[in-house]
C-alpha cells in the first residue's frame, strides 16, 4: 500500500472542498428557480381562492389552503428601541421585535408601536393527501 503524504491529502481535501462548494451553489441558483416558480402557483392559487369564495382547494394531489400569518419587521430601530425602554416593551425584544408582543400590544392600544412595520398576509399551503385507510 502506498504512504499518504500530507500535501497529497490536502490538495484531495481541497478538491473535494471546491467539488461541494460548486455544487451547493449549483443547487441554490436552482432553488431560486423553483422558488420562483412556486411563488407563481402559490398567488395563481391565491387568485382562485379569491375568485371562488374560498379558503382551501382539496384535490387527488393535496390540499392547497389559505393562512393568515402576522409579520413585523423594524422600519427603524432607534424610534422602537426608544419605545421599548419608556414602555418597558422588552417582551417585544428579540434580534428582531416579536410579532406575538406586538399583536397584542396593537389589540390593546389599537396603535402600531413606533418604528414598527406591521402587517398580516395570506399564505398558500400545499399538503400530500394523506394515506387511504384501505377497508
Amino acid at each position: 500500500m502506498a504512504e499518504l503524504k500530507v500535501g497529497d491529502v490536502i490538495a484531495t481535501y481541497l478538491t473535494l472542498r471546491n467539488q461541494k462548494e460548486a455544487l451547493v451553489q449549483a443547487v441554490k441558483a436552482k432553488t431560486v428557480e423553483i422558488d420562483a416558480k412556486m411563488t407563481k402557483i402559490e398567488a395563481w392559487i391565491k387568485q382562485q381562492a379569491d375568485a371562488q369564495g374560498v379558503t382551501s382547494f382539496k384535490s387527488e394531489h393535496g390540499t392547497a389552503f389559505l393562512t393568515t400569518v402576522d409579520y413585523a419587521n423594524v422600519a427603524d430601530w432607534d424610534a422602537t428601541l426608544r419605545f421599548i425602554r419608556e414602555s418597558e416593551a422588552y417582551d417585544m425584544l428579540e434580534k428582531r421585535v416579536s410579532k406575538t408582543a406586538v399583536r397584542a400590544y396593537i389589540d390593546q392600544t389599537k396603535s402600531v408601536p413606533p418604528g414598527v412595520n406591521y402587517g398580516t398576509k395570506l399564505e398558500v399551503n400545499i399538503r400530500k393527501p394523506g394515506a387511504k385507510i384501505e377497508e
